[in-house]
């Protein structure tokens, strides 16, 4: 099969969603299929808060002219047009569009299965209209409400949706979405797990023996809602508990956090490491003794899994839907957004021996089916299902001719999709054009 990922996230950049297409695309080339990424330059960026890494790439990316995002600085965003990539894509006898993003890479996927009449995937990684309103204009405009508007139309426009846990599918719902969807976490490569020491990480960190270490890996932003791990940290150390509060990651709100457990006099329990390689945090899970998670705006939570696959209990903060990964007394404690009864949970871990090894071994086998072996496997069945439910061109001519009873197009906008309509409708002309 040959599967083209469409995405505005890849690296140099390192997130969840950069993640996910390099395991995918991993283990689909194992099983002999062919990947093809259509992805933004690398760019030089102004901003430092976000994690990069140096991977090379090779005769099946495609890279796409960017500048930096004003919007969110460290991110590019793509300019869809290459000569080389829009005379080569006709060729790649593509099966099926996968798009990861829904930004101008998206956009470009969209077109291009349009254009060849094979199906799209999408997948939705992110809870975007809460990160709009967190991020975009810093929230001073509605950006919400038409994030949340964007997705709906896109979501429409494809043939299947796959999201990350029942709580997005149920959302996706709620705000109108029609295309089927699928519910697929996205899979973790257990073996590099083998690599980690946790000795290696405490001897860097100057931890000693005795401290227990909490840890949080994430991007530092208010919607991961870190300020209350830090409460918590405070609470802990109130109870004369041994414990020290790893914040892995970082973001635009990192001085403000750094400035709140300073207030609160928790030097020495709480260290902010910021964006570590990969090696470096794998160290650190192995080296903590219980997993803290206090986001509410997750659409999965990889970090979660991650924990898992090192056998480490988990103490979250409730979010109806999250997934199954983490069930309540049986491999963590699921809480209330409550300092004292987070704080009694930990405690709990720290102090029972035997209800910690329980946890961790239910952690562990909780991870196994969440190996990427086993979601691409998933995956496959997926694109099987698409294929075989593929519509023909013209339901996606109707999508558009009706757009503008929908919303407001602007004149631009109304122009290219009645050329489009024009040219889908002459198809043989307008391929010959696109190749």
């Amino acid at each position: 099969m040959n599967i083209g990922f469409f995405t505005d996230s890849y690296t140099p950049l390192i997130d969840g969603v950069v993640r996910s297409i390099l395991l995918y695309r991993q283990e689909l080339e194992k099983r002999g299929h062919k990947v093809y990424i259509f992805a933004p330059k690398k760019i030089k960026s102004r901003s430092d808060l976000v994690n990069r890494v140096k991977i090379k790439d090779d005769e099946r990316v495609f890279r796409f002219r960017a500048v930096d995002s004003t919007v969110i600085p460290g991110y590019p965003l793509a300019i869809p047009v290459s000569f080389k990539a829009t005379k080569k894509i006709p060729t790649l006898n593509l099966d099926i569009v996968h798009c990861q993003t829904p930004a101008t890479m998206g956009l470009l996927g969209d077109i291009v299965s349009l254009l060849e009449n094979i199906p799209k995937v999408y997948t939705y990684h992110t809870y975007y209209p809460e990160y709009a309103g967190n991020y975009i204009f810093s929230g001073k405009f509605k950006t919400k409400a038409a994030v949340q508007r964007y997705d709906v139309l896109y979501c429409n426009r494809s043939d299947r949706v796959i999201v990350p846990s029942p709580k997005l599918q149920d959302i996706l719902t709620s705000w109108g979405v029609r295309s089927t969807t699928s519910v697929l976490p996205t899979g973790i490569d257990l073996t590099e797990f083998s690599s980690a020491d946790g000795q290696r990480f405490r001897e860097k960190y100057k931890i000693a023996p005795d401290q227990n270490i909490l840890l949080f890996v994430g991007r530092l932003g208010k919607e991961k809602n870190i300020d209350f791990l830090i409460k918590v940290a405070a609470k802990l150390r109130t109870d004369k508990e041994k414990t020290v509060l790893i914040i892995v990651g970082d973001g635009k709100d990192r001085k403000d956090l750094e400035k709140k457990a300073k207030e609160l006099d928790l030097k020495d329990q709480v260290i902010f490491t910021g964006f570590l390689a990969r090696q470096d945090t794998l160290d650190a899970f192995a080296a903590t003794h219980t997993f803290v998670f206090s986001s509410k705006t997750d659409t999965q939570g990889l970090v979660l899994a991650e924990a898992a696959a090192l056998g480490k209990p988990v103490v979250m903060v409730e979010d109806e839907g999250l997934g199954d990964l983490i069930t309540d007394g049986a491999n963590g404690f699921i809480v209330p957004e409550n300092v004292d009864i987070f704080a009694e949970k930990v405690r709990k871990l720290l102090h029972d021996k035997e209800l910690y090894v329980i946890m961790s071994t239910k952690s562990k086998e909780k991870a196994q089916n969440l190996s990427i072996e086993n979601q691409t496997d998933k995956l496959l069945q997926i694109y099987e299902k698409t294929l075989a439910d593929h519509r023909d061109f013209s339901w996606r001519i109707k999508f558009w001719a009706g757009l503008q009873k929908e919303v407001k197009v602007p004149r631009w906008v109304k122009d290219k999709r009645d050329l489009t309509v024009k040219y889908l409708q002459k198809k043989k002309k307008l391929l010959n054009w696109f190749r």
